[in-house]
């Protein structure tokens, strides 16, 4: 049976319903009546346009009620015994948009919702690559490949090149057969004139009248045909390749979450292990250039709206689109505070290092 919560601000009450995570809070009573929750990016289920919690065909009390609010564990923090109910005060989030910052990435949820906001370090960034999809007539998926900018600059120029060329193939014929469709519509004076063996000398002989239609279909042809040979041709082009290629931009980000001091005890700050702060993978869909050129190794950024799913080896991957907003602390932290969040700047290996490296491997191999 579903389990639904009926919350309050002190003023009107709804029901909601949540995810598995807070599900599981709830059956261990870690969730029960009188428990304070904090809560944002809430979404309205069952009306397009709210309702009035006064009117008369609303009752959050009976268990048939269509219009909920659904919740999940990543926006949803429990709330200090003594908090008042209703809307945080903007003073205290006016920076994060009306939703709460989520201080590490061990507090992230996989599968529970779009993560509000968390500030994260930028440790590696990988080249930008490109997922490529080919699909049949049928949209369904016939192969998948991952291509460098060059691959995919590469496969442009072959698209476009093959896509000219048939295009040329099919462009004289498609504009002789519509032509001849066409101007079975034409004004008898047209017709005759383009019979006739002088057009020019036809032309001058007509009305004032004639002339003003012969003038109109001309205009009104070109259009025409125009629209009419370039629906054939991608027809036919449709027909010749009937697999299609789509291909989406991604960057690949290691991640790590900013270590906020301030909430830290003197102890914690001291005895603090940044080999013991977990990286993440975070996939950054359709970046903008904009938002490509915040980062960058060692830059310290707020994310709001990533979502966090559970990886093949049960480990937390992020991932991030165009929905995405990024921006820089409004305090740019120091360097030394980087450092402590785990952050480690690429160095060159020397030659010979990697050398005494191999040797050591190859010879732990042979005992």
């Amino acid at each position: 049976t579903e389990v639904r919560l009926e919350l309050t601000d002190g003023w009107y009450s709804l029901q909601a319903v949540v995810d598995g995570f807070l599900l599981g809070l709830i059956e261990q009573r870690q969730i029960k009546v009188g428990s304070k929750l904090m809560v944002c990016n809430a979404q309205l289920v069952g009306s397009d346009d709210g309702v009035d919690p006064l009117d008369d065909c609303y009752d959050s009390s009976k268990r048939n009620c269509q219009v909920l609010l659904k919740i999940n564990s990543n926006n949803t923090r429990p709330a200090r015994w003594d908090a008042k109910l209703g809307f945080v005060s903007p003073k205290y989030n006016h920076h994060l948009g009306g939703t709460f910052l989520v201080k590490s990435l061990r507090d992230v949820i996989p599968d529970g919702g779009a993560i509000p906001a968390i500030d994260l370090v930028v440790c590696r960034k990988y080249p930008k690559l490109y997922l490529e999809h080919i699909s049949d007539s049928n949209h369904n998926i016939v192969e998948t490949l991952h291509l460098t900018e060059a691959e995919e600059a590469e496969r442009l120029s072959e698209h476009e090149a093959r896509h000219q060329l048939t295009s040329e193939k099919y462009a004289e014929e498609a504009r002789t057969y519509c032509a001849k469709e066409l101007d079975e519509d034409a004004p008898e004076e047209w017709k005759k004139m383009v019979a006739s063996g002088s057009p020019e000398d036809f032309y001058q002989q007509l009305g004032e009248n004639e002339k003003i239609n012969v003038d109109s279909w001309e205009k009104k042809r070109t259009t025409l045909l125009h629209g009419m040979v370039l629906k054939s041709i991608q027809d036919s082009l449709k027909d010749d390749s009937p697999n299609q290629r789509s291909s989406v931009p991604y960057i690949r980000l290691l991640v790590r979450s900013f270590s906020h001091l301030e909430d830290l005890s003197l102890n914690e700050a001291h005895n603090l292990n940044t080999d013991e702060i977990p990286s993440v993978e975070l996939l950054f869909w359709r970046v903008s250039e904009q938002v490509e050129s915040l980062l960058k190794e060692g830059s310290v950024l707020r994310m709001k709206k990533l979502t966090a799913k559970r990886g093949r080896f049960d480990e937390i991957t992020l991932t991030a689109g165009p929905e995405t907003h990024v921006e820089p602390l409004h305090h740019a932290p120091t360097y030394q505070h980087i450092l402590m969040s785990g952050y480690k700047k690429r160095v060159p290996t020397s030659l010979v290092s990697i050398n005494i490296e191999s040797k050591r491997i190859g010879a732990n191999r042979e005992t």
